[in-house]
């Protein structure tokens, strides 16, 4: 397996895989490096994840009946 690098938007992976004479539906595995600086916040990686779509199902807990006002000091 030769590993193979491409330099391109992602919108344009399909189209340079495809270009190289990779098929579209051959499996590949994919590393992202994003160029820039440009950094995922945590929480759309974590959306993109779905790790925690089972809290959709999880009944709430708590409400805004249960906060208790801070004493005044």
């Amino acid at each position: 397996m030769s590993p193979i690098i491409l330099d391109a938007e992602a919108g344009q992976i399909s189209k340079e895989l495809s270009r190289r004479g990779i098929p579209a539906h051959a499996r590949v595995h994919v590393t992202v490096e994003l160029r820039d600086g440009d950094d995922l916040p945590m929480a759309a990686i974590a959306t993109a994840g779905r790790a925690f779509d089972w809290l959709h199902d999880e009944p709430d807990l708590y409400s805004e009946a249960d906060v208790i006002p801070a004493a005044k000091t």
